[in-house]
């Protein structure tokens, strides 16, 4: 299988880059350096005797970089292009700790426990992410790190629009809602969300291998309201639940207010388990 890289700019051993045209290697990719300050904060000292899992972890950047922090890691992913390429930087990188997988996510109970769990642009691609959260618990001992999209709770949705009108309301409406022809707000698995439609056509979800931006099984998937996102987390064992806005850069008011953070609904979500009982 051709090896192609989409979106992980990662350095090799020898130097070279996967994706050089992106400008920045995976080690100063936000997300990632947002990560990396959680994970040194919870966990001091040595890693090697740490476990983290890399969800649905696309061409291995992510893998790679928490791999070079010492923690043994396993990345997964559907994809068998994503595999394919994920083995290759295996291959160029002297890193015995780290591992990938060829495998739906939801099978992740079969590889054990881990100390932490990395969950990055997956959640929001689920019909069934609170079912996905509980799943998350049962394999985390001490911290997961979700990077996802959420749904807002104000005003309906636009998916009953027109495509043509939804392009032009946009710049206006300014919301992922109309950004994304989320649906109005409704209920699922007793949570508050809009639901996403991933594949429009029987067609498009033929060739789900090739559209590495959408879900695997599921035609449509289910966006949690942020607030309500919060509150799945603590309710699935997590006592100390997090929202993470670092990772936004300097200019934290502006991305809320009118950059992506509003127009696009995508934060970084803590859950810790602290082991104390009051």
């Amino acid at each position: 299988m051709r090896v192609e890289f989409t979106a992980h700019n990662i350095r090799l051993d020898d130097g070279t880059l996967t994706k050089p045209e992106v400008g920045h290697s995976m080690d100063r990719y936000p997300w990632f350096i947002s990560a990396r300050r959680i994970l040194e904060v919870v966990f001091h000292g040595s890693k090697s005797q740490l476990r983290l899992v890399d969800l649905g972890c696309l061409e291995g950047g992510y893998s790679v970089e928490f791999a070079r922090m010492g923690f043994q890691v396993l990345g997964m992913d559907i994809r068998e292009s994503n595999i394919a390429a994920c083995r290759y930087v295996k291959e160029r990188t002297n890193l015995p700790n780290l591992e990938f997988v060829h495998d739906d996510v939801w099978n992740v109970a079969r590889y054990g426990k881990f100390d932490a769990v990395f969950c990055c642009g997956l959640l929001y691609h689920l019909d069934r992410p609170g079912r996905f959260l509980e799943v998350l618990s049962e394999i985390t001992r001490k911290l997961v790190i979700l990077q996802t999209h959420f749904a807002d709770g104000t005003g309906g949705g636009t998916d009953w629009l027109p495509r043509l009108m939804r392009r032009a309301l946009n710049p206006i409406l300014r919301t992922s809602a109309s950004k994304y022809a989320l649906s109005r707000p409704v209920r699922n698995e007793s949570l508050r969300g809009r639901w996403y439609t991933e594949f429009a056509s029987d067609a498009r979800f033929r060739d789900r291998e090739k559209l590495k931006s959408s879900s695997w099984n599921n035609r449509r998937s289910f966006w949690i309201q942020r607030e309500y996102l919060l509150e799945a987390i603590q309710a699935v064992g997590f006592d100390v639940v997090l929202e993470q806005y670092d990772s936004l850069g300097p200019g934290i008011a502006d991305a809320m207010l009118q950059g992506l953070y509003k127009t696009d609904s995508r934060g970084t979500f803590i859950g810790l388990k602290t082991n104390l009982t009051l």
